[in-house]
This record gives C-alpha cells, sequence and structure tokens, in this order.
C-alpha cells in the first residue's frame, strides 16, 4: 500500500477537514448520540444546516409532506446518509476561493458523487453511500491544487481547454504526481476510511493494479460518473461528444452495452438536473 505522507510535501498546505464534518463524524461513532445532540452539532454551520433541509424536502426523497426541522430531517435521511451529505454540504468551504473555476470543480464532484450513488443502485455490489462518498472525494486532488499552486493548474485546465491534450497527460507534464495521488494523500491525513483512500487513488488505473474486489469495484463506479459528467457537461464548460463513455474502464468492467450506457446517461441526467439545486444552490 503506498506511503501517503511521502506525497504530502508536493501537496503543500494541508486543508483542514472541515470542522462541523468532523464533529458529526466523532458523534456518529458514539451509539448513544440522539438525534437532538446531532441536530445541534449541525445547526452550528447554518450553511450546511439549510443545505440539509433542502435536500430532506428535494425530489430525490418525494415526501408529500414539507420537512421543516432539522432532527425531522435526520431522521428522515438515516444515519448513512446524513454522513454524506454533511461531508458534500461541508467539503464546498475546503475552497480558498470561490469563482467560476472552483464552482465548477464543486460541481463536477458533486456530480461525481450523485452520478456513483445512482449508477451503484444499477449495478450489483457496489454500496451506494461509499460510492457517494468517494464520488464527492474523487476531485479533492484538483481542488487542493487549485489552493495551492492556482497558477499552474488553471494554465493546466486552459491547455486542457483549448485542445493541447487530454488532462491526465497534460498533468503529467506540469506536476509530479497525479490529482488521484494527491486526493488520497489528503483524505489519507484526514483519516478517512482505508476503502476511500485507496478508491480515490485509483480511480483511474483500478484495472491496472491488484487491488481488492471492494476497491475495484467502488473505483470502477466513480471512473464511470467521472466520465459521464464529463460527457453530460457536469463541471464542464459544455458537453464532450466525443467521449465514449461505454469505452471507459468502469463501463468495460461492468461489461456494460453501448445501450445500456446509454439509458444510465439519460437517466442520470434527469436526475442532476432534479437535484442540483439542492447541492449546489
Amino acid at each position: 500500500m503506498q506511503d501517503y505522507s511521502e506525497i504530502i510535501g508536493e501537496v503543500g498546505d494541508l486543508p483542514p477537514m472541515p470542522i462541523v464534518a468532523v464533529k458529526v463524524l466523532e458523534l456518529l461513532q458514539d451509539p448513544d448520540t440522539s438525534v437532538k445532540k446531532l441536530a445541534e452539532t449541525i445547526s452550528l454551520d447554518s450553511a450546511v444546516s439549510a443545505r440539509m433541509l433542502k435536500i430532506a424536502n428535494s425530489a430525490m426523497y418525494g415526501l408529500s409532506r414539507q420537512v421543516t426541522t432539522l432532527q425531522n430531517a435526520l431522521v428522515i435521511l438515516g444515519e448513512r446518509t446524513v454522513r454524506s451529505l454533511v461531508l458534500a454540504s461541508s467539503m464546498s468551504s475546503v475552497n480558498k476561493s470561490f469563482g467560476l473555476l472552483e464552482k465548477m470543480l464543486w460541481e463536477e464532484s458533486i456530480g461525481c458523487a450523485l452520478a456513483a450513488r445512482y449508477f451503484s443502485s444499477k449495478l450489483d455490489h457496489v454500496n451506494g453511500e461509499e460510492a457517494f462518498m468517494a464520488g464527492l472525494f474523487s476531485n479533492l486532488g484538483k481542488i487542493v491544487r487549485n489552493n495551492n499552486d492556482s497558477e499552474r493548474y488553471q494554465e493546466l485546465v486552459e491547455a486542457v481547454y483549448n485542445g493541447a491534450g487530454d488532462y491526465l497527460t497534460l498533468e503529467q507534464e506540469v506536476f509530479s504526481n497525479p490529482y488521484s495521488l494527491v486526493g488520497a494523500a489528503v483524505l489519507d491525513s484526514w483519516k478517512i476510511a482505508p476503502l476511500l483512500v485507496e478508491v480515490v487513488h485509483h480511480q483511474m488505473d483500478f484495472d491496472q493494479v491488484d487491488i481488492d474486489n471492494d476497491i475495484a469495484g467502488l473505483s470502477a463506479v466513480v471512473n464511470l460518473s467521472s466520465a459521464a459528467c464529463q460527457r453530460l457537461g457536469i463541471g464542464q464548460r459544455q458537453e464532450d461528444d466525443e467521449i465514449d463513455v461505454a469505452t471507459c474502464p468502469g463501463a468495460t468492467y461492468f461489461d456494460l452495452s453501448d445501450a445500456r450506457v446509454g439509458e444510465l446517461l439519460e437517466e442520470f441526467n434527469e436526475v442532476f438536473e432534479q437535484n442540483r439545486e439542492s447541492f449546489m444552490g
């Protein structure tokens, strides 16, 4: 297994995990934690609280009655979902600034998280909430690079958009390590579950390395989700018709036909449009 401490030198300043997320994760480890205590902790961050209520009332859950209290929202969402949604609601604070590029990175992270959870519901042997969190963290290395070396990172992004080459190839020319490894190193420093650390690390090369089935399956879902977001223009300047999602390693891993990939993309695009405002607004 990778010694992630070796990567930290390249990362520069490590972003701290959002404080509300830290407190909530600690509370969820205690079996005696009450919903009231959990709600009180989440309420320390008004933005996270508002987004939690918004998500509980979103089309994702299809409730007939409006949820008006944080405690009721937490009961409806459930522990596993609360964990992933609190992380999602607070992760945007990792960005040091929030201009157009940061908004696009955030949209891609949320899009990948929602896609990973949706695709996992259609595929066997993949946990939906683990897939959501893996998708959410998939772009963390890009976010950290943009924070710590914005000039070089933005030049890289511009080169990709101007047709100089694909992201992964150009990244190798600019940085010594891929963004997936940087993201994994940050997650490791946050003491995030090793499974998610390894999935973020191997999201692009899971089919080329010797890893266990749990890591490979989740990595494949994240890989498929990332390709889907690029194809649909989620977190991008525009849709990319040249992306053949059916040939990406994730689609190959699950033996998905062209027709099935087309169905999944159409279905997910509708799901994302229904729920984007809950996360992005």
